[in-house]
């Protein structure tokens, strides 16, 4: 399995903390001033033969353009002119360009580590509209039925406590039990740098679940 390329963050850590806390810059990567990139980048796989990043620049380009990354890089610099422009421009590119394609790359990793584990079942990437309406990130098919949706999440999510994170996770499990309600039981499955956390605790959950469900 080829590794996917990844986007390295252009800043000092510090620096790239510190923009990221700022609600007046985040103000700026809501939909309106930068597009919907989750639907964009899942739109480019469904449609999209060539998928390498610089494809992807180039899809964003055409989609939203880049002129609008530089409509946002010119509004946050003037709040920030202690930063060079050259450095919000990277910034930006990185939050919008680079966060959206790693972390939908991250998801297709861990999507391959599971099926190198089952591969006996079809474990699909969802799209857009079911990953929007109810936070599931990938789906196990057996037979032409959904027997399992999977929310992929960082280990970090689990530690994540102050009140407008919880208010999000509560948010986030509304969905999985509508999905749930809906569709078929889900699970969690966490990664870090490594890959599946406590990868074989998790595939024998998933094994679980599946059985009870087929």
């Amino acid at each position: 399995m080829t590794k996917a390329y990844k986007y390295k963050q252009p800043l000092d850590d510090a620096l790239y903390r510190k923009l990221n806390k700022d609600k007046s810059v985040n103000h700026f990567f809501q939909t309106k001033y930068v597009g919907k990139c989750m639907k964009l980048i899942s739109d480019f796989y469904k449609y999209h033969e060539s998928k390498t990043h610089k494809d992807w620049e180039y899809s964003y380009k055409c989609s939203v353009g880049f002129k609008q990354l530089s409509y946002v890089s010119q509004r946050i610099h003037l709040k920030n002119q202690w930063i060079p422009l050259e450095q919000v421009k990277q910034y930006v590119f990185y939050r919008v360009i680079g966060q959206t394609w790693n972390g939908y790359q991250q998801e297709l990793s861990i999507i391959d580590e599971l099926k190198e584990e089952f591969t006996n079942i079809d474990i699909i990437k969802t799209d857009f509209e079911k990953d929007h309406t109810y936070c599931i990130d990938a789906e196990v098919i057996k037979d032409d039925y959904i027997v399992l949706g999977i929310q992929i999440k960082p280990i970090s999510y689990k530690m994540m406590n102050t009140a407008y994170q919880n208010r999000a996770k509560a948010n986030h499990k509304e969905k999985n039990d509508n999905y749930a309600r809906m569709f078929a039981p889900y699970v969690y499955v966490y990664y870090d740098d490594k890959g599946i956390v406590d990868k074989q605790e998790t595939i024998n959950k998933i094994n679980t679940i599946m059985h009870l469900n087929i």
